[in-house]
């Protein structure tokens, strides 16, 4: 009876493993913290110059894990709120208003970590970003904010989705 009880344990523990970082299943909940991060859905979701289109895509992933291993955010403007409404494997093709976001684990980590901002971390090439730039710099408060709260889901980094 013993061991059967430490094998459910076991297989359960597995079953409630926390996702790899930026996999589908990190996406999904990163979505979650998107939407109670007011920083992101009311800053984001007043500001002009991300309104000036309906939805925005991001593009995010772990460099030294490759870029084939990439997860897609989708942001829609629903009254006045910047609200998540995708996050998983990316599906769509980035077009000229979407965002790329890409750094090596550790420096996703450390920025998580909020050990420097998003300004340091592109001038000292940690974090590489391809995007509409006005539109970041217009919105550098939220931008730093979705870099904080990066690690919000716990998750595991010591392995590649």
């Amino acid at each position: 009876m013993r061991s059967y009880l430490v094998g459910i344990l076991i297989t359960g523990s597995a079953v409630l493993s926390a996702p790899v970082f930026m996999d589908a299943e990190w996406a999904r909940a990163f979505c979650e913290v998107w939407n109670n991060t007011p920083d992101l859905v009311n800053r984001l979701g007043n500001s002009d110059s991300w309104n000036s289109v309906p939805e925005r895509k991001i593009f995010l992933y772990r460099k030294d894990c490759g870029k084939d291993k990439t997860v897609q955010l989708t942001i829609r403007n629903e009254e006045g709120r910047a609200m998540c409404v995708y996050g998983g494997w990316a599906k769509d093709e980035r077009g000229k208003d979407d965002f790329l976001m890409f750094a090596d684990t550790k420096r996703w980590i450390e920025m998580g970590q909020k050990r420097y901002g998003p300004m340091r971390a592109m001038m000292f090439g940690r974090l590489k970003f391809k995007g509409p730039k006005g539109v970041a710099m217009r919105n550098m408060s939220p931008f730093e904010a979705f870099l904080d709260a990066i690690d919000e889901v716990e998750s595991d980094t010591s392995r590649c989705p």
